[in-house]
């Protein structure tokens, strides 16, 4: 209990800072731009998400888990590897930045030729933030995300400001983050004094691939709702999408970095000591999530009505994503379990049953139902996924 309370006042106090600045950016996104222009941005932004899968999504997990374990060393192996790896994220890029060059749409292809030359290095170096997880330094991961959210918003709401262009938008998002992810990874290293790299680590390098390999299909269906939408509906209603995630997803977020608190913790545990307190934890999770969840739709008309008065028709579909929250603790839980078991077959089937189900409700409601129907799909899936997830660990841990 010291533990998480100490932990949680860091992650507490990070997040809400952070949700803050976000929120504030999106006010400045709902108010100072066409909703179309917003649309289009976070159109490329998504289409930009998809490419990930050219990229190593699960090194991040591997090394957070073996920092725990005490190699410190993992995190200068694990970044050097991912940026000799992410090449091909590189050329991917300038491949679809080609093909809208070749289709005359010189905003697309000028954005993704840019975004292919920052994208790729700061997912490497943002492992950073596993290597202060696993460390168990919250404080640090905290004040890291503070000033790396306050950079991007300064940079953002100077280009619309100033410009209020597409393209601006994304050249600012991918300066912004790609300054302050290289900034603190080189602090990062010089403060703990992380020297010579250590000899490679084999172990952590394939567990950081066969989970890459699990979650392949996560960054298709991180991006098929919003590029669905915008292809099917429009970028307007993209934007009335968005917005009306706005809260719900950030406060998804805070009860999810909460529970990762307990990442360094689970990988400490046997299977046993877990399931002593498994079903006790998972309804905790429901609790708290329908707490927060009741609060925010009982506010969620006023935060509309005076901060985002142009997009009051997402009022409701913004209350309807408040009922995710009674899912996303248990969800968090679940996911983090299986990490720190490495149990990669379970991540791997469970990965698969989620990612087709998750594609089966986006691709089939939402193409037909526009917003409303994204909006049951993704909370219908948060509920699902709790079930999945429940159901495998119990079979694989009797």
């Amino acid at each position: 209990m010291l533990y998480l309370a100490k932990g949680g006042l860091w992650v507490t106090s990070g997040q809400t800072i952070t949700s803050i600045l976000s929120l504030g950016l999106i006010v400045a996104f709902a108010n100072l731009l066409p909703k179309e222009t917003y649309g289009i941005y976070r159109y490329i932004l998504a289409l930009a998400g998809v490419l990930n899968i050219f990229t190593l999504t699960g090194m991040n997990s591997a090394v957070a888990r073996a920092v725990a374990s005490g190699n410190d060393g993992a995190l200068k192996v694990s970044v050097l590897y991912q940026l000799k790896w992410n090449m091909v994220m590189l050329v991917a890029f300038w491949a679809l930045s080609a093909y809208y060059f070749i289709n005359t749409d010189t905003l697309l292809g000028t954005s993704f030729l840019i975004l292919g030359v920052l994208v790729p290095p700061t997912l490497a170096l943002n492992t950073y933030g596993a290597y202060l997880e696993g460390k168990k330094k919250f404080g640090f991961a905290s004040i890291s995300n503070i000033v790396s959210a306050t950079v991007y918003v300064a940079g953002t709401f100077t280009a619309i400001i100033f410009s209020g262009e597409v393209l601006w938008l994304v050249v600012a998002y991918a300066l912004s983050t790609f300054t302050s992810t290289l900034f603190f990874y080189f602090f990062i290293i010089k403060k703990f004094q992380l020297g010579d790299i250590a000899p490679l680590s084999n172990e952590m390098l394939k567990y950081g691939r066969e989970l890459t390999f699990i979650r392949l299909i996560g960054p298709i269906t991180a991006q098929i709702d919003k590029i669905i939408l915008a292809h099917y509906w429009g970028p307007a209603q993209l934007a009335t999408y968005l917005l009306a995630l706005a809260v719900p997803d950030r406060v998804a977020l805070f009860i999810k970095n909460w529970v990762g608190l307990g990442f360094p913790k689970f990988v400490e545990k046997t299977p046993e000591e877990i399931n002593t307190v498994f079903s006790k934890r998972i309804l905790q999770g429901m609790f708290v999530g329908g707490i927060i969840g009741v609060f925010y739709i009982l506010l969620a008309p006023y935060f509309f009505k005076y901060l985002l008065p142009q997009y009051l028709d997402g009022v409701i579909y913004s209350q309807v994503l408040a009922i995710s929250f009674l899912f996303a603790m248990p969800n968090r839980y679940l996911s983090l379990l299986f990490e720190a078991q490495k149990m990669s077959r379970i991540i791997f089937i469970r990965s698969i049953v989620q990612s087709a189900i998750l594609l089966t409700l986006y691709t089939t409601l939402g193409i037909f139902g526009g917003i409303l129907g994204l909006v049951i799909a993704y909370t219908l899936n948060s509920f699902i996924s709790v079930l999945v997830g429940t159901t495998i660990w119990k079979m694989s841990t009797r």
